[in-house]
């Protein structure tokens, strides 16, 4: 069996604070000799200057057409992130372009290539000015585009099977897409990029494997795009999808591969003319020409808010008006149906349900059909008396608010119907909530990989699922190598519906350390939270709050050591400063720590293994044992803490079972590897002999 102790932070921090101040005082010293130093400098590195002719801007996503015959193109670009960029030429002409790229950041040459497939690649700084120099001969098209999967020419996201759809997002203005093709046989290939919403017009444009442009979509009214053609078999083809006004969102892209050799030449809609009462529906159907042509049909409307028609013609009256519903065909044809939505008056409203019964904080929706079925305006309002019991948003959805009972009233915009009902709202039943964190991977040079964090978060997860408390369960979020402020997001999101009545539990494992009187988590990227930070983000939670820590130094949230002597022992040795103020040692917080102030918090594995589903902290284990989960077998257990077999652990009951078994762990690990009575970690509780209900089937 091999032990593996968790990693003390503090020779690592030490020398990180070391690295910090000696690159703070460079700076220091250079600002002192001013600017020069550092522009003699830039020159001598550089060894050339940079062209100083007149420079266009080159917008992320953009595709420009570049004539080289004209003389030399310079352009000036600006990264939008940092990450690794391609310069790609692609040819206009049936000779590929000579060209000799050169990429200046300033005064300095960063980058030089030649040919255009692309010309260079180089890591670019975001929100820095670059400056790209073209030279050579010929004409072609020049994209400036991210190397990652589906931003380039050489990583396009692949096509492969008939009817397959990807939902994609533009997330940033001058996004583009590339989708590549490899071609099996000669059946026409027809290309659907719909958007989500009527504020995007897509455009896509299909280039062969060498880079040429063969052919540009057509478009919709309401900014769809389709691109229909018929591939060569064995050819390779990409396909750039792009926003004409550089927009951003969602949008579908569906392949179709028609079933016959030719594109339709013709469609045409089953009514050029219709009517609709109401919110009645009425259905258009699309016939092809040839007979037995096929391929993709898309249908668009041009007052979706008047008239709505859904994928397979079929048209719904939403307001009164007109509308012109268009269907697109394979082969660039459509064909128009002009619709009319015609005024059904207000009957009546009714509502399903007499009686309601829900919890504070609880949401329900109200229920109320709007008579006739086809009525034009279906618009409601709310009120409840008295006020203050529950609150109706606009949509029709109730929430509790506090315990009472209030009469809810349902009236019609148009025509003053109106029904009545009641609701009760009962006391919040308590909700159990978990945000579990983990720190492994870290960033080389800040600590070393803490192997088994991941497997201590999962075991405690699915311990607490395994938990029922009268039915109600634990809702656990959890988080893997987070930032400090994402830890602090978490709580915030995670906690922030939490009532008086709420347990929220908080556990992180991670490599943690005791300096200025305080205990300090550090996060995977080198940011440190301290326990004063989150006590102050845990503060806010509403209801009962346990934090459980799992690291070194732990006990120093709550001012625990393991003895007079060792806290001496650890000031003068180890933490060289003072005892500080215990944070989480208020009534407003139940704390387990996995070990004193100036203890290490250690991880074993018992069969000779330190890969990540063998590792675990002692802590977890026990943690996880007295709630009924086997971290070594992923299995359901008894709940070891519930000493007196009613179903239940209580805090005291916890700690008691964890105190022992972590010690228990660690003598065997030691026995086992020659090291008998080695290891010492005492785990704490704030406070002492505390009764709450934390673990229950």
């Amino acid at each position: 069996m091999a032990k593996h102790p968790a990693i003390s932070e503090c020779p690592e921090v030490v020398r990180m604070k070391r690295r910090f101040l000696t690159l703070m005082t460079v700076i220091a010293l250079a600002a002192a000799l001013g600017p020069g130093l550092f522009a003699s400098a830039r020159a001598e590195a550089s060894g050339a200057q940079a062209s100083q002719g007149e420079a266009s801007a080159l917008a992320a996503g953009a595709l420009l057409a570049v004539d080289l015959d004209a003389g030399e193109a310079v352009y000036n670009f600006v990264a939008p992130s940092g990450s690794v960029y391609d310069v790609w030429l692609f040819p206009a002409e049936d000779e590929p372009p000579q060209v000799t790229a050169r990429l200046w950041r300033g005064e300095r040459l960063v980058a030089e290539g030649e040919g255009g497939m692309p010309a260079l690649s180089l890591r670019l700084a975001a929100g820095t000015e670059y400056r790209l120099e073209l030279t050579g001969s010929g004409r072609a098209r020049l994209e400036l585009a991210r190397h990652a999967l589906s931003r380039c020419f050489a990583l396009p996201v692949m096509l492969k099977a008939e009817g397959d759809a990807y939902s994609k997002a533009f997330v940033r203005e001058g996004d583009a897409h590339w989708y590549g093709l490899d071609a099996d046989s000669t059946r026409p290939v027809s290309v659907l990029a719909a958007p989500t919403h009527q504020d995007m017009r897509l455009s896509a444009l299909l280039f062969d494997g060498e880079g040429r442009l063969l052919a540009e979509g057509s478009h919709t009214a309401a900014g769809a795009c389709l691109l229909d053609f018929i591939p060569e078999s064995g050819r390779r083809y990409r396909i750039r999808l792009s926003c004409s006004q550089g927009e951003t969102g969602l949008y579908d892209l569906t392949l179709t591969r028609l079933a016959g050799e030719a594109l339709p030449e013709a469609v045409a809609l089953s009514a050029h003319s219709l009517t609709v009462e109401g919110r009645d529906t009425a259905m258009l159907t699309a016939v092809l020409t040839p007979e037995g042509a096929g391929g993709a049909l898309y249908w668009e409307s041009s007052q979706p808010s008047v008239a709505w028609v859904d994928a397979q013609g079929r048209v719904t009256g939403r307001d009164v008006g007109t509308a012109q519903i268009t269907v697109y065909a394979s082969g660039g044809v459509s064909d128009a149906c002009a619709v009319e939505v015609r005024r059904v008056p207000v009957t009546g409203v009714a509502l399903l349900s007499r009686q309601m019964t829900l919890s504070v904080g609880d949401d329900a929706a109200i229920e109320c059909d709007v008579l006739p079925e086809n009525a034009s305006d279906t618009r409601l309002n709310y009120a409840a008396q008295p006020e203050g019991i529950v609150e109706i948003d606009s949509r029709g959805v109730l929430r509790g608010i506090r315990e009472g009972e209030a009469t809810v009233t349902v009236r019609s915009e148009v025509g003053d119907f109106a029904d009545a009902m009641t609701v009760r709202v009962n006391p919040a039943p308590r909700r159990w909530r978990a945000l579990l964190v983990g720190e492994q991977n870290y960033v080389e040079g800040i600590a070393a990989v803490r192997t088994g964090s991941v497997n201590s978060v999962s075991g405690m997860r699915s311990m607490l699922e395994n938990l029922a408390f009268d039915g109600a369960k634990f809702q656990v979020g959890t988080l893997l190598d987070a930032s400090r402020d994402e830890v602090l997001a978490g709580i915030a999101n995670g906690f922030f519906e939490a009532g008086d009545g709420d347990l929220s539990l908080f556990y992180i494992t991670c490599h943690g350390y005791y300096a200025g009187g305080m205990t300090c988590l550090q996060m995977y990227d080198g940011s440190v939270l301290t326990a004063a930070e989150l006590a102050q983000a845990l503060r806010d939670v509403k209801g009962d709050v346990l934090v459980v820590i799992d690291c070194c130094g732990s006990g120093g949230v709550i001012g625990r050591a393991s003895g007079t002597a060792d806290i001496l022992r650890g000031i003068d040795a180890v933490f060289e400063g003072t005892v500080g103020p215990a944070v989480m040692a208020t009534s407003r917080f139940r704390v387990l720590a996995s070990a004193a102030l100036e203890q290490e918090s250690y991880r074993v594995s018992f069969n000779n293994s330190a890969a990540e589903s063998d590792m675990s902290t002692v802590f977890a284990r026990a943690l996880c044992e007295a709630g009924g989960w086997s971290v070594d077998r992923a299995a359901r257990t008894a709940m070891r803490a519930d000493r007196n077999y009613d179903g239940r652990v209580t805090l005291t009951e916890l700690y008691d079972y964890a105190a022992r078994r972590v010690m228990w762990f660690l003598n065997l690990s030691g026995t086992l590897s020659g090291a008998n009575g080695q290891y010492v970690q005492s785990v704490q509780l704030w406070p002492e002999g505390d009764g709450l209900v934390v673990m229950q089937r």
